[in-house]
């Protein structure tokens, strides 16, 4: 069995798919197989996979789109036989020396779970693109996931590469996750493994200038983004030690009790004072609604915190999560701006009736002279 399985995800990017497939055979590291996953590429793309007689490429084929992480999960699932995954994209690049360096890690380090690089940024022609997003130092799990927790997932899919019994412990990639799919998967993987960044520039990941990246800036991506974050911090719920949760947000020290602590309303009260983002204080509002609903639970966060349902009542009514102030603001100034439109119509008629009103009396007197 080969040491690595290299899952290659593909879908119309033929003018990108040489290169992909083509920096992961040079590699100066050699022990490993490369499962390219095409999910019914309507491009030439299928047929780019088939001009390599390699005997280390095994490509699969949908007969239909399935989009999304069908095929990651199905070679991981039924295909790879490696001690370590690694994920690789259609339109990325990988520098020759990469699996080489992740690998001798992952064989001198057995604590750690998975690797990651840097990331060097280009354009869909190849040009280097300013950016240090996935550039970052090395840090405790805790430390990463208390990142992730508000929303800045800051490790490189395409970099990744993972021990196979990671996926196998914490599961494989959720469904119906467009946009956080990765960052869903780490916080898994970091609440049961530490994990490292190989600080070099050994993945080049590339963004088009068209936004057409799933993680594009689009409006639509940040609606859904919004909407997917919940999900990821759905998993935290399963970090039940105060010590764990304390070095993932040291800010709730202030929580400290000898008589205990409850890991969900600890988990509500970083959502609610520690995130900006008002999908996080939808959630820890519901985690709270939960607590005071459930007897056993509430008695506890009464004892221990001193929170009770009046404390909740008045919570709901200082987190804005539906926008209601900022909504009243803009039908406020919505109708504002049409009274000053409607005022500035009536003054420009006034405006208009006047000048038409000259002109006709300077007609009527040049046409009729007085005494004429």
């Amino acid at each position: 069995m080969p040491k690595v399985s290299v899952i290659l995800t593909s879908f119309n990017h033929e003018k990108y798919l040489h290169e992909a497939i083509d920096s992961v055979l040079d590699q100066t590291f050699t022990d490993f197989e490369l499962i390219i996953w095409d999910d019914a590429s309507a491009d030439g793309s299928w047929a780019v996979i088939n001009s390599y007689s390699d005997p280390r490429v095994k490509a699969f084929r949908n007969e239909v789109s399935k989009r999304g992480i069908y095929g990651i999960n199905k070679a991981i699932s039924e295909a790879a036989t490696g001690e370590y995954i690694a994920i690789h994209h259609s339109d990325d690049v990988w520098e020759p020396d990469k699996l080489k360096k992740q690998v001798a890690f992952l064989d001198a380090n057995t604590e750690i779970g998975a690797v990651f690089t840097w990331a060097q940024i280009i354009d869909e022609h190849g040009v280097k693109l300013t950016g240090d997003w996935f550039d970052q130092e090395n840090k405790t799990r805790w430390q990463w996931l208390n990142q992730l927790f508000l929303e800045q997932n800051h490790l490189n899919h395409p970099s990744v590469l993972i021990r196979l019994k990671c996926y196998q412990d914490v599961g494989v990639y959720r469904y119906g996750l467009a946009q956080t799919g990765d960052a869903e998967m780490w916080s898994r993987i970091l609440i049961k493994f530490p994990i490292h960044v190989i600080q070099e520039k050994l993945t080049k990941h590339r963004l088009f200038s068209d936004k057409s990246n799933i993680s594009g800036d689009k409006i639509a991506a940040a609606i859904r983004v919004s909407n997917e974050w919940n999900v990821m911090r759905e998993n935290y719920l399963s970090i039940t030690d105060f010590e764990d949760i304390v070095a993932t947000f040291p800010n709730l020290e202030r929580f400290r009790s000898p008589k205990g602590s409850d890991n969900k309303f600890l988990l509500a009260m970083a959502c609610l004072y520690q995130c900006k983002q008002r999908s996080a204080w939808q959630q820890g509002l519901k985690w709270l609604f939960d607590l005071i609903n459930d007897k056993t639970r509430y008695k506890k966060i009464r004892d221990i915190y001193s929170f009770s349902y009046i404390d909740y009542v008045r919570l709901t009514a200082e987190y804005d999560v539906y926008f209601i102030e900022g909504d009243k603001r803009i039908a406020e100034l919505s109708s504002a701006l049409r009274r000053i439109e409607n005022e500035h119509q009536r003054i420009l008629h006034h405006m208009v009736f006047g000048r038409l009103l000259k002109f006709w009396r300077r007609f009527i007197n040049r046409s009729f002279p007085a005494g004429n």
